[in-house]
């Protein structure tokens, strides 16, 4: 694989699993399967005598550590803003390794607890238990992640050719060609052709409003900069079933949707005439996918 490659599947969007009912589920597979590898196969290269407990203790210590870790370090990184759209396949194998290095450091500290030896504090016995913990997730970075993103990327490329075959095509006469927007200053208000709206994005205090403009038989893509939230903007369109909020930062024309395809994270829409991809967020897909179905019925 060519770095461009590498680089380029290290970027790709990665869902972010770890939070709720799966978070819990996760973790306390780690220890089950921790307790258990540890207890059958007996990895800890020391003389019985050392041990200041049972063994049994021993391996729930050593199962223990690994679960609350991934239960506390998960907790807190999905408390970030927008954790779902940054997530990608660079971030979980980081956050992996992480969690592992800091697995390997807890061990290293609870030696002093269970074995008596004087060499504890060793760095001898530091890289040990680092590398050992290393090793057993190597596994998992390296086999398991490429495995399930190749799943991902396939299942939403084969859901999203579905959604694709419907005509997009709007008639005057179906619908208001111009709608009033009011925006947080009087002024700045406007009338939105809605035949012609493409997106919105919501840009820091701003709302940038993408449309298409035919000048001389051309279609020119323009962008409009208003003073209002994403919010106000969709609850002033309510009436329209195929301007759909697709991600926390994002409004969009589905009836302009020209093409769909699917990444491990989603999907990545294709506007008419409009060159870079939209993305659709986690927590929006079932929404999209039903407002999809709904309009390749009727149109």
């Amino acid at each position: 694989m060519s770095f461009a490659k590498l680089a380029n599947f290290l970027s790709q969007p990665y869902p972010f699993y770890y939070r709720g009912k799966t978070l819990l589920v996760i973790s306390s597979c780690i220890f089950a399967l921790t307790f258990l590898f540890n207890y059958f196969f007996q990895p800890f290269q020391v003389n019985l005598s050392e041990h200041r407990m049972g063994y049994e203790w021993i391996c729930l210590i050593h199962a223990l550590i690994p679960s609350l870790l991934f239960l506390i370090i998960f907790s807190l990184v999905q408390q970030i803003n927008d954790i779902d759209d940054k997530w990608n396949v660079k971030e979980e194998i980081l956050g992996i390794f992480g969690y592992l290095i800091l697995v390997g450091i807890f061990n290293f500290l609870v030696r002093d607890f269970i074995y008596n030896n004087p060499d504890n504090w060793s760095l001898h016995h530091f890289w040990v238990e680092l590398k050992n913990t290393l090793l057993a997730g190597i596994l998992f970075i390296f086999i398991f992640i490429p495995l399930n993103f190749k799943r991902l990327y396939d299942r939403y490329k084969e859901k999203s050719a579905k959604l694709i075959p419907f005509q997009s095509s709007l008639k005057p006469s179906e619908i208001e060609t111009s709608i009033p927007i009011k925006t947080q200053l009087i002024a700045d208000d406007f009338e939105l052709e809605i035949q012609q709206f493409l997106f919105a994005k919501a840009e820091k205090n701003y709302l940038e409003i993408f449309f298409e403009n035919e000048i001389k038989n051309e279609i020119e893509i323009q962008k409009l900069v208003k003073r209002i939230t994403l919010t106000q903007l969709e609850s002033q369109l309510n009436d329209f079933g195929f301007v759909v909020k697709i991600h926390r930062s994002y409004l969009v024309n589905l009836k302009k949707v020209e093409s769909i395809s699917g990444n491990a994270q989603g999907y990545q829409l294709r506007l008419k005439n409009f060159e870079s991809s939209i993305p659709v967020s986690r927590s929006n897909i079932s929404t999209f996918e039903e407002k999809m179905k709904f309009l390749t019925h009727t149109s």
